[in-house]
């Protein structure tokens, strides 16, 4: 059995935050809660530790206090699951044990939020009071997070950019058409406007040859960006499902985006002065 093991004080649980579920924390001072570093007490089966609830289930852990030969220890409380890792990675076993006294070169401190400087500036000058030649590193678990997922944030940011310029660059293109299918048909225009022809039917008659190309579009391109979106999504354990609303909000957008642009050049044609279009040169 891989089993993931947290060792700490025994306020270590409620530092992180955990949630109890089931059972108690530890408690300092029971002997068995907080064992002393090299003690004879770690091979014993009095040996106390905290699971988490996929934990337990793994263990088949049934009824708290009891000893589990599998991990040599003693139940005595269920926390909420957490993640210790990636969300690339699946869930673990992980068993949490406290020691009395630990010898570790690291410490983990809950702040209150919006203090951050003082705690900083505190523990350095307590720090130089001590070991004035030595030199103490502070992280901050909420950097550590955002470097454990930087390459995905990058991502975003590339995916964003991009996907911008190119819908810049596509409504440039649209503009482009729509500018040159206006000039070609401006006597049509004109013809129409005298026969009676309102601005909204010639901005319909224009914006619906566009909109056919945008859906094509958006029908061919739409499993392709379903597919890529899964792909990329199977190396996470813990991931979202790509409903089938979110490509129809991304088309709807592009279609959207598509009659603006014609829209506006379309109306500029139909309130021009027909006489100008009809006019012979």
């Amino acid at each position: 059995i891989n089993v993931w093991y947290i060792n700490g004080d025994a306020d270590l649980p409620q530092t992180l935050g955990l949630q109890l579920k089931e059972g108690r924390f530890f408690d300092p001072r029971l002997a068995t809660d907080a064992v002393p570093p090299d003690s004879a007490q770690k091979n014993m089966q009095t040996r106390t530790a905290l699971l988490t609830g996929y934990t337990a289930r793994f263990l088949h852990a049934q009824e708290m206090n009891k000893y589990l030969p599998n991990v040599k220890i003693v139940p005595v409380g269920i926390v909420a699951d957490f993640n210790n890792e990636s969300l690339k990675s699946p869930m673990q076993p992980t068993i949490i044990t406290a020691e009395d006294s630990l010898k570790y070169g690291s410490m983990m401190i809950r702040i209150r939020p919006g203090t951050d400087r003082q705690v900083a500036d505190g523990i350095n000058k307590i720090w130089r009071s001590f070991f004035p030649e030595n030199f103490l590193e502070i992280k901050w678990v909420d950097d550590m997070l955002a470097a454990q997922y930087k390459a995905e944030s990058r991502l975003q940011q590339l995916f964003s950019f991009f996907s911008g310029l190119s819908m810049f660059l596509a409504a440039l293109g649209v503009l482009g058409l729509i500018i040159q299918a206006t000039a070609q048909r401006k006597k049509e225009i004109g013809i129409r406007k005298v026969l009676g022809a309102s601005v909204s039917s010639i901005v319909r008659l224009f914006s619906i040859d566009f909109v056919k190309l945008v859906l094509i579009a958006v029908l061919i391109a739409s499993p392709v960006a379903w597919w890529l979106m899964n792909k990329w999504l199977a190396q996470f354990a813990y991931r979202i499902d790509i409903e089938w609303w979110m490509p129809g909000v991304a088309g709807l957008t592009t279609v959207g985006i598509a009659l603006l642009t014609v829209s506006f050049q379309a109306i500029k044609a139909a309130l021009s002065n027909p006489v100008k279009a009809l006019r012979s040169e």
